[in-house]
């Protein structure tokens, strides 16, 4: 399968079922919908809001690479910045456009991948991208573009997938999958040297750190409640924390631009 028929199949599944768009069984679109699917990402994800720092941007310029429905971008326009979102789904668009119609909020959306010209779009203070390096071809280039639309010191924020985690380990016995929805057509995991690597001289890499491993029943999860599978539940507090710290699949990633 060559590059651009991976790229298609890629823009067909997130299309088919754009991320996190089940965390609410709530009207499609709805305020009642966006809250209760925040407030889900958020409970699950509690690390999201304090790598993000959305209160810092406030009056900055923000560009997200692969905006998805929109959860964080609100966020930042909350926050009062200037937000600018992309994204290769055009459902998962759709709904970025009208989270932000229900909240009143201005922002610009754009059909397109990180590894296209970006440069009709300015210059950015922050460069943010969650989820979503790790699912597409040409990172290389997608970082090329975002090192040239940053403002001098600008930053980057972005989290990949990590190899030295639990559930990179369950994913290679075959025990786990990379996404909630099965047959992911591309997904790719990283050690921090990697990401050194990838980085190196463009950007000086502020911080990595490791976050996340879920540990919740996914039955029940799907059902919004919360309930520890039995053997994290029989973990002490402080181990189940030694996890998410040392083993958990969310590799934080803060840099700046060289």
């Amino acid at each position: 399968m060559d590059k651009e028929d991976i790229k298609n199949k890629i823009v067909e599944y997130w299309d088919r079922q754009p991320c996190n768009i089940n965390h609410s069984k709530s009207e499609l679109g709805t305020l009642q919908y966006f809250e209760e699917g925040a407030a889900k990402r958020y409970k699950a994800e509690p690390h999201i809001k304090e790598f993000a720092d959305f209160s810092s941007y406030n009056g900055k310029r923000v560009l997200e690479i692969g905006c998805g429905i929109g959860a964080d971008a609100i966020e930042f326009a909350k926050a009062g910045a200037e937000y600018v979102g992309i994204d290769i789904s055009q459902e998962s668009l759709n709904l970025a456009i009208q989270r932000f119609k229900v909240y009143n909020l201005e922002g610009k959306f754009y059909l397109r991948s990180g590894d296209e010209d970006l440069s009709d779009l300015g210059k950015f203070d922050l460069v943010y991208s969650f989820g979503v390096l790790h699912h597409y071809p040409d990172i290389q280039q997608t970082l090329d573009n975002i090192h040239d639309s940053l403002v001098d010191n600008g930053k980057l924020k972005f989290m990949v997938y990590a190899k030295n985690s639990w559930k990179y380990a369950m994913i290679q016995k075959g025990l786990d999958q990379y996404e909630a929805q099965s047959a992911c057509p591309y997904a790719i995991a990283y050690t921090n040297d990697e990401i050194y690597q990838l980085l190196n001289g463009k950007f000086d890499v502020q911080n990595i750190k490791q976050a996340h491993c879920f540990m919740y029943n996914v039955m029940l999860y799907k059902q919004n409640i919360f309930q520890l599978e039995s053997w994290f539940e029989a973990m002490p507090v402080d181990m189940r924390d030694a996890i998410r710290e040392y083993l958990g699949w969310h590799l934080l990633v803060d840099a700046k631009k060289a």
